[in-house]
């Protein structure tokens, strides 16, 4: 009786113990899942676009097109896979900041280029605004800002109906960015969890369907670079403001 009274006691314990307790737990518990579930998401990828590029005639036209949409969710479940992965490293504190001078105009031409394809399908177009005394050229981590600037100008254009506008100046030595779009306002009751991940009353939606985690990343971005991000709606316009300080040299 007391053995089976100990082991009782035992089982208890164990109930009460959560294995999810730290951010440490939490890192590694992410990283491993990530792991195992890019090499299984590759495959179903490779083997949709096998399907997809099958010769005329021996894939029907029905079959076809749900080859596509196959080629589309394996797309879309990729790129979530990667902002998981990119989101746990900053929240880890993994993300190393690399300082260096990047030319402005060089900036907006690289993030403009990475969005424009997505533009275009839409029928979107993007209207950069440089302000007249911008200097040349900043000093931050380059590709961690570049990061964040392509994931903010990806939302814009994904919920805009026709244009986005895309705003850069200094003040008080900081970089400001603003970034605004024609399309639907943010709810403005979920606007104080818009950067959460997985929230469901914002619109952080990706265009083929799925939740988004850009704004969730960006924001985390901008703090790695010891920025902050900010949403809110200027004139019935959804409007995201970036700042990010100077890096020392």
């Amino acid at each position: 009786m007391v053995e089976i009274e100990e082991a009782s006691d035992a089982m208890d314990d164990n109930r009460d113990r959560t294995y999810l307790q730290t951010p440490e737990q939490w890192t590694h518990f992410l990283s491993a899942f990530i792991h195992e579930i890019r090499t299984p998401l590759a495959s179903f990828r490779m083997l949709a676009d096998l399907l997809a590029e099958a010769p005329q005639g021996h894939v029907g036209h029905q079959e076809r097109r749900y080859t596509e949409n196959m080629r589309e969710v394996a797309q879309d479940l990729q790129a979530l896979v990667g902002e998981v992965a990119e989101l746990t490293q900053l929240l880890a504190g993994k993300v190393a900041v690399r300082p260096a001078e990047i030319p402005m105009e060089q900036l907006v031409d690289q993030v403009e280029e990475t969005a424009r394809p997505g533009a275009w399908e839409k029928g979107v177009s993007i209207t950069d605004f440089l302000a007249f005394d911008l200097p040349k050229s900043f000093r931050t981590d380059p590709a961690l800002l570049r990061q964040a600037l392509v994931l903010l100008l990806g939302v814009a254009v994904s919920h805009a109906k026709s244009e986005v506008f895309f705003r850069l100046e200094i003040t008080g030595g900081d970089l400001q960015v603003v970034i605004s779009s024609d399309g639907p306002p943010f709810v403005e009751a979920a606007l104080p969890s818009l950067f959460d991940p997985f929230q469901r009353d914002v619109r952080t939606i990706r265009s083929r369907g799925g939740r988004s985690l850009a704004l969730p990343l960006a924001k985390e971005l901008a703090r790695t670079l010891g920025g902050t991000l900010d949403a809110e709606n200027r004139g019935g316009r959804p409007t995201v403001a970036l700042s990010i300080p100077a890096s020392e040299a």
